[in-house]
């Protein structure tokens, strides 16, 4: 916050007229999560340009707060803060709350995010930002309490402080809005050079060797993601130039990954990532994106590296898919959250009471030894860091290895029987939150993920499921012109990760199919992604041409838990042929292929293919 103080003439409040005032407005909101704020006191506005150009005209600072339904944490903030009198008040009296769902628009997380990376070196939701009225944004953090502790600032303190500049130093806000703006709008997404393609690649396998954790698999230390693409490179990387010991790192990751907390042992499903690194603990939100990505990974490596067991974990996917996650009428759900009934966890954690009044004695003596489950718990809440009673179900090994370790042959058919009783008994529980969501971009990645489980495993009912949604994202999602994130009643327009993801689908499918119209639905995708997104310079941008982007243009172009849409649009150009476009990207990109290649997979994978 700037330290300049000098007094200026307060703006009159607005009038009781106005239409953003005191009444919370996100009761008839489609968003879950827009409606899990609506009974609070803020008098949250839904994101609408409308509301900008109102905060212009009466002179009012925006506070704008992002997350989405299934973050844990967004949920804390918001019944430490938004469901507060006190903060309501000062949010209704002197700011316009404007609460935005991340997934629903992602065109202004993005520039938020790449903010607050900018200024504080992290970021993550909630996502907390204080702007000018236009958006420009002069505060950014993630999440706050409501009063500050040691080093920790505070929501109220944050707020308070804001006040006090925009009365008295306004200026001072203001330059610090126009610097991160600037420093927004000069970002190097453009970074061209000329590289060696093999060097590239072998530099990035031995990065990732580098960083590779062969105690407990991941990279680096925690959080620990699953990170589906970079495993992806160093397979297909490891099966070109016959390099065994990355095709052993992929094995040891995903055997690891599949017996670890970060898998739902008993109702099936990854969870988002772990916050330690034993991959213990996860984060226990579902997303639709990881099923996705992981199911074509585990796919792929159970057809090439020959391991059975794989093919089981992508089957095991599809069921978590077909329970949790389908839609009736046609395409899957985003997400199901981190937390029931107030807790995180609450669905998926056990105390050894409740799992003794479940199991027979036997069985609970298996369970206990197998999970490592402990009296006091092992769960270690991530804000406190001690247990509460509450057990993981984190496997100390395989089930084969503990069989041998205890001598007991039967013991795979006993743990069968164990998580059998648990599901049955979970399914008496509050299950967590789902969002009900039917993204275009998630959905594309999810055909993908099933045309692969088809090609490669002869699931048929993993093809069925990837052909139906294809066909509802292509009815419902889909106009003669145009492309939209959510269907067409929302009616928010596609962005580039809509059309990419989706192109990935329908290759992906025909790959598996060889039905020519899912060529024809590739060419009508290339010839919007080139009418809409693409730029002089080699790169695609996020928003359309028809569309004005917010505060700055965003070029997609790393790779984190979902792909970039450059650079998955770079690998299908190299996928159909389309070499040019794909090497126009790559080059685009070549100065950050020559610095630190493993950051980028997808551009990696293009690579490959070229």
């Amino acid at each position: 916050m700037p330290s300049q103080k000098h007094d200026i003439q307060n703006k009159r409040p607005p009038s009781s007229q106005d239409p953003a005032l005191r009444t919370n407005q996100l009761g008839e909101e489609e968003s879950l999560y827009l409606r899990q704020h609506a009974q609070q006191p803020v008098a949250w506005r839904p994101w609408r340009r409308e509301y900008i150009e109102w905060a212009q005209k009466h002179d009012r600072p925006l506070f704008i707060s992002i997350g989405y339904s299934a973050c844990h944490w967004c949920h804390v903030m918001a019944r430490e803060s938004f469901e507060d009198e006190e903060i309501a008040c000062l949010l209704n009296e002197n700011f316009l709350p404007l609460k935005v769902d991340r997934e629903e628009h992602p065109e202004v997380d993005t520039p938020y995010i790449l903010a607050c990376e900018l200024v504080t070196g992290r970021a993550g939701w909630p996502l907390t930002i204080l702007a000018l009225p236009d958006g420009r944004p002069f505060f950014l953090a993630t999440y706050l309490p409501k009063e500050g502790h040691g080093q920790r600032i505070g929501l109220k303190e944050v707020l308070l402080h804001t006040l006090k500049y925009w009365r008295k130093n306004r200026k001072a806000l203001e330059n610090t809005a126009q610097e991160i703006t600037k420093a927004l709008k000069n970002i190097p997404f453009y970074r061209p050079d000329t590289f060696a393609q093999g060097s590239v690649l072998h530099q990035a396998a031995e990065e990732l060797l580098n960083a590779y954790d062969r105690e407990y698999g991941g990279f680096g230390i925690a959080p620990k993601f699953p990170l589906p693409f970079r495993l992806l490179f160093l397979l297909r990387l490891g099966q070109k130039y016959h390099r065994q010991e990355l095709l052993e790192l992929v094995k040891d990751n995903l055997w690891r990954m599949r017996f670890a907390g970060i898998f739902d042992q008993v109702g099936l499903g990854f969870h988002r990532y772990a916050i330690d690194r034993a991959w213990r603990i996860p984060h226990f939100e579902k997303m639709l994106y990881d099923q996705a990505l992981l199911l074509y990974l585990y796919s792929e490596a159970a057809s090439t590296l020959d391991e059975p067991f794989f093919a089981q974990v992508a089957r095991e996917i599809i069921t978590y898919l077909e329970e949790a996650l389908k839609g009736p009428e046609g395409g899957f759900f985003c997400a199901e959250s981190a937390e029931s009934q107030g807790k995180e966890g609450a669905f998926y954690t056990w105390s050894l009471e409740e799992l003794a009044s479940l199991l027979s004695e036997e069985e609970f003596f298996l369970a206990q030894t197998y999970f490592g489950l402990k009296q006091e718990g092992n769960f270690l809440e991530e804000g406190k860091g001690r247990p509460n009673g509450q057990n993981i179900l984190h496997p100390q090994t395989t089930p084969w290895r503990f069989a041998r370790q205890i001598g007991r042959e039967d013991f795979a058919k006993k743990l069968a029987s164990i998580l059998s009783k648990l599901k049955a008994a979970r399914q008496n529980r509050p299950r967590p939150p789902r969002d009900e969501k039917i993204l275009t971009d998630w959905n594309g990645l999810l055909v993908a993920g099933l045309a692969k489980a088809a090609r490669a495993l002869g699931a048929a009912r993993a093809l069925s499921l990837a052909q139906e949604t294809f066909a509802y994202l292509w009815e419902h999602h889909r106009t003669e012109d145009y492309l939209f994130h959510l269907h067409l009643k929302k009616g928010i327009e596609g962005l580039l990760e809509d059309y990419v993801y989706l192109a990935w689908g329908a290759l992906e499918l025909y790959e598996t199919t060889r039905d020519p119209s899912y060529q024809r639905a590739l060419s009508w995708l290339w010839e919007r992604l080139e009418a809409l997104f693409a730029t002089p310079q080699g790169l695609f941008q996020q928003v359309g041409r028809n569309r004005r982007p917010f505060l700055f243009r965003v070029f997609p172009i790393y790779d984190g838990a979902l792909p970039s849409g450059n650079g998955l649009l770079a690998y299908i150009f190299s996928q159909t042929g389309q070499k040019a476009q794909a090497r126009q990207i790559l080059s685009a990109l070549g100065g950050y292929l020559k610095e630190t290649p493993s950051n980028f997979p997808t551009l990696l994978l293009a690579l490959l293919h070229l």
